[in-house]
C-alpha cells in the first residue's frame, strides 16, 4: 500500500513564489514605460490644443500676442473649441506649460516633461 501526500514542500513553495516575482517584475517594467509614452502622447495633444486655441483669439485680437504668456489661461476658458480648459493647462506630468511669443511671430508652447522624455529617451 502506497501513501499519498497531499502538501506542498517548501521548495515547491519557493520555485512558485520566485516565477510569480519574475513575472511581476518584467510586467512592472513595461507599464512603466508605458505610462511615460501616454503623457507624452497627453502632453503632445495638449500643446497642440492650446496652439490651435490660441490661434483662433489671436486672429480676431492680434494685439494680444505679446501678453499672451501672462493671459493664456484666461483665453483657454473663454475658447469656444476647448471643453475642459483646466486640464489642458498642465501637462502630462502634471506640470504647467510654458507659453510665450516665438521669435517669429507666433506662439511658443514648451513643455519641461516632455523636454526632458525627449532628452531621455534619444536614440
Amino acid at each position: 500500500m502506497k501513501i499519498r501526500r497531499n502538501h506542498v514542500t517548501l521548495i515547491e513553495m519557493m520555485i512558485v513564489m520566485s516565477l510569480i516575482a519574475l513575472i511581476a517584475g518584467a510586467l512592472a517594467v513595461n507599464l512603466t514605460g508605458s505610462m511615460e509614452t501616454g503623457k507624452k502622447f497627453k502632453t503632445e495633444t495638449g500643446m497642440k490644443q492650446i496652439d490651435e486655441a490660441l490661434t483662433l483669439y489671436l486672429m480676431d485680437h492680434p494685439e494680444a500676442l505679446s501678453d499672451i504668456s501672462s493671459n493664456w489661461r484666461a483665453i483657454l476658458r473663454e475658447s469656444p473649441v476647448v471643453k475642459d480648459a483646466k486640464s489642458l493647462e498642465k501637462d502630462g506630468w502634471g506640470q504647467s506649460y510654458r507659453v510665450g511669443e516665438d521669435p517669429n511671430g507666433g506662439i511658443l508652447i514648451e513643455s519641461q516633461g516632455l523636454t526632458e522624455y525627449s532628452r531621455k529617451n534619444r536614440k
